[in-house]
């Protein structure tokens, strides 16, 4: 069988939705922007490279697909990157249809916080995957596609390039990534990059360029990029600089990216409004003094919460639209819940959305114990004790107040709160649904859905009210 000259990189998909499966939960699009970078740099040393996302889609349908598209077999090995625990069966399923298919294929797999913490772990999940590689990908990629296998990790900087989506299978789909840095290194117990050193900001000039080059590939459409960062945290003088440089440009593009509440100044809101920034992602995490020290979010908590009153505001004067991020957390209780509530129903014109969900201990035993352990001194135990060793998610009763059920129930509750369809629907749109996902598609598909597992309030809700 003749064989293509592209280096196929896979994004590995889900199964079934992380949270809740329904139809609606089905249409969310996640950019692999880390798969993105690698596929980036080798086609800019002269190889044809192609990046598809699995998304919810059975492997064998992704499989068959990048065999009609005359991809596969390929002469070179295959890339598989599986950016989350979740991802990890779809992923098995894929390498083992591969293998059967093209038995001379190699396969190698990567995903930074898949691989990295427990290879041979991992490996005995994966037994059709050749080859596993641990952290980032960048200073290897050119090697492993030309047959060495030497995975040991070498340092070098960011890579200072544009991502190509045109390398993306379907890429006018998906909403486009620019990434401004990575690294957080702030130290939240619940955090993978709790211990990965902030890199520096890029430069405003590089960012605007960046965002002309990929609104570029698209045609002239209508483009609504994520700055991708941990811990988006310019200071006032890079945001003034940035708006200065996307005017001088003459770009009109809007985007989002994410922050904590504690770390970026309200200053620097107005010139980045100015700058094109519509969304900001919120890490609040709790508003109760207790869990934002059990977080290892703050010891000061007071400053904490003013800080974040403060940014909450600024972004409402400026007219950017705030997504909270809530985490319930080990040892939560109603208490403990009622302190974030009355938090973000005083501050409730300045949210247009929240993301509710429990903490859950991601890895297999050899990182998941540690913060069991950890998590177990609140209160907090897991529902499977073996869910770590076997799929190396670890959904946690609480409290002895709250547990798994009562735990979810909450979440929705909280999210329903300060959420309808239609604030929703904006946010969702922005950066996760496919770019022609109109908001028609949006309420058939509500309406195809269990309202009872929307995160959002519903017509039929008023109507039961």
């Amino acid at each position: 069988m003749k064989k293509s000259d592209v280096v196929v990189f896979v994004s590995a998909g889900m199964l079934s939705p992380k949270k809740r499966d329904h139809v609606l939960a089905r249409r969310q699009l996640y950019l692999n922007y880390g798969a993105l970078s690698l596929a980036t740099i080798l086609d800019a040393t002269g190889l044809k490279t192609l990046l598809f996302h699995g998304e919810h889609e059975q492997p064998s349908v992704a499989l068959r697909m990048l065999i009609e598209s005359g991809s596969l077999p390929s002469r070179f090995p295959v890339m598989v990157s599986i950016p989350s625990f979740y991802a990890l069966p779809w992923a098995s399923a894929f390498c083992q249809l591969l293998r059967t298919a093209f038995p001379s294929s190699k396969i190698i797999v990567g995903g930074r916080w898949v691989v990295g913490p427990d290879p041979e772990w991992l490996q005995k999940k994966l037994p059709a995957a050749d080859l596993l590689v641990p952290g980032l990908g960048e200073p290897l990629i050119q090697r492993l596609v030309n047959g060495v296998d030497d995975v040991r990790r070498l340092s070098a900087p960011t890579p200072d390039q544009v991502l190509n989506h045109r390398l993306v299978f379907d890429h006018e789909r998906y909403q486009p990534s620019v990434e401004a840095s990575r690294g957080c290194g702030m130290g939240c117990a619940f955090c993978e990059e709790r211990d990965i050193r902030l890199e520096k900001l890029r430069s405003p000039d590089q960012i605007a360029c960046a965002i002309a080059a990929v609104s570029s590939q698209y045609n002239g459409g209508q483009i609504r990029p994520y700055l991708q960062s941990s811990m988006f945290l310019p200071s006032e003088r890079w945001a003034s600089a940035l708006a200065n440089s996307v005017s001088e440009l003459g770009l009109n593009v809007h985007w989002r990216t994410e922050t904590r509440v504690d770390a970026l100044r309200p200053e620097t809101i107005p010139y980045l409004a100015k700058a094109g920034m519509r969304v900001l992602d919120l890490g609040l995490e709790t508003a109760s003094p207790q869990q934002i020290v059990s977080m290892h979010k703050s010891s000061d908590p007071e400053r904490y919460l003013r800080r974040a009153s403060l940014l909450l505001r600024a972004c409402r004067e400026s007219g950017v639209a705030t997504k909270v991020n809530v985490l319930l957390y080990a040892g939560e209780t109603s208490k403990t819940l009622d302190e974030t509530r009355t938090f973000l129903d005083e501050h409730i014109d300045s949210i247009a959305g929240v993301s509710v969900g429990p903490v859950v201990a991601y890895g297999p035993p050899k990182i998941a114990d540690a913060l069991l352990e950890e998590w177990a001194k609140s209160g907090a135990t897991p529902v499977d004790s073996n869910s770590a060793a076997e799929t190396g998610i670890s959904q946690l009763h609480l409290s002895r107040e709250i547990d798994q059920a009562e735990a979810e129930s909450a979440s929705l509750e909280l999210s329903r709160r300060y959420m309808d369809a239609s604030s929703y629907f904006q946010l969702k749109s922005f950066s996760y649904y496919a770019r022609d996902y109109t908001r028609k598609d949006f309420d058939n598909d509500v309406r195809a859905s269990p309202s009872s597992r929307l995160p959002f309030r519903t017509d039929m809700d008023l109507t039961r009210d």
